[in-house]
């Protein structure tokens, strides 16, 4: 009976979205040290390891390893068992290693992924995306490494808190990529009191930022999707396809057996 309940999948994926539920809690100020809490979850950890040894017992090692899926949670499993000696330690919150050994485990409900319809043609076509993107990408991480040097030069001092250094000015670059803050940066550089501008580089600012904003935000991370998708329904493609190619094929047989009668 024990056998069946840890050999079944779907009691396992029960037992994980539950311990999910319990780690969640545990991030709740009020709850952060619940001693049932940390028992449950210690338990759930039990749960686990013992069915590790369930399905190495009737499946034997070199059978078990063979399986992927049994290797990602042989790994998962075993990388969080130091969190059995939490109630033994005292640890300061801010560095305590076993908290994220708990969370490590959290990623387990990657394991929902096997139940997705068509997930191997998922997977296949993010692979495909994922290489048709990588030179729009890699010219986009360009051209906001030149854009964050170039506005850090000009802007450093007027607005350290956007562009006071490189990695700062980087990330702001790329903020404005996303459409966010596009005239929340651009404003606090023309409206800063300790360093007016004339109304001539108020606008040569704003259309810099305006540059900035059409050339990354708009064609770069535009463009970059539009790969990326079109790459992702090329198995809808080929499946319309493969019909009208079976349609063609059809449509001559008829025209062939015609010609003969």
């Amino acid at each position: 009976m024990l056998k069946r309940l840890f050999l079944n999948e779907r009691a396992v994926l029960v037992a994980i979205i539950l311990n999910a539920a319990v780690i969640f809690a545990l991030y709740f100020p009020s709850l952060r040290n619940n001693f049932w809490l940390v028992l449950l979850d210690q338990l759930f950890l039990l749960f686990f390891v013992v069915e590790l040894i369930v399905k190495l017992s009737v499946l034997k090692p070199k059978t078990f390893f063979a399986g992927a899926w049994n290797r990602f949670d042989f790994i998962i499993v075993a990388g969080s068992l130091p969190v059995f000696a939490e109630p033994f330690m005292s640890v300061p919150e801010g560095a305590n290693l076993l908290i994220l050994l708990r969370l490590f485990r959290l990623v387990r409900l990657v394991r929902f992924l096997r139940f997705i319809p068509n997930i191997e043609q998922v997977v296949m076509g993010l692979g495909r995306a994922i290489k048709a993107s990588i030179f729009v990408l890699a010219a986009l991480v360009f051209l906001n490494f030149m854009l964050a040097i170039l506005t850090c030069h000009f802007y450093a001092r007027i607005a350290p808190e956007y562009f006071g250094n490189p990695l700062v000015s980087i990330y702001s670059i790329f903020q404005m990529f996303t459409l966010e803050g596009w005239n929340e940066i651009p404003a606090a550089i023309t409206n800063n009191p300790d360093a007016p501008m004339s109304d001539t580089m108020i606008g040569l600012t704003r259309f810099y930022f305006v540059v900035v904003v059409v050339l990354g935000g708009i064609f770069g991370l535009s463009l970059a999707n539009a790969v990326f998708i079109d790459e992702m329904m090329m198995d809808n493609n080929k499946e319309l396809e493969a019909k009208v190619d079976a349609l063609i094929m059809e449509v001559r047989a008829l025209r062939d057996e015609g010609k003969n009668t």
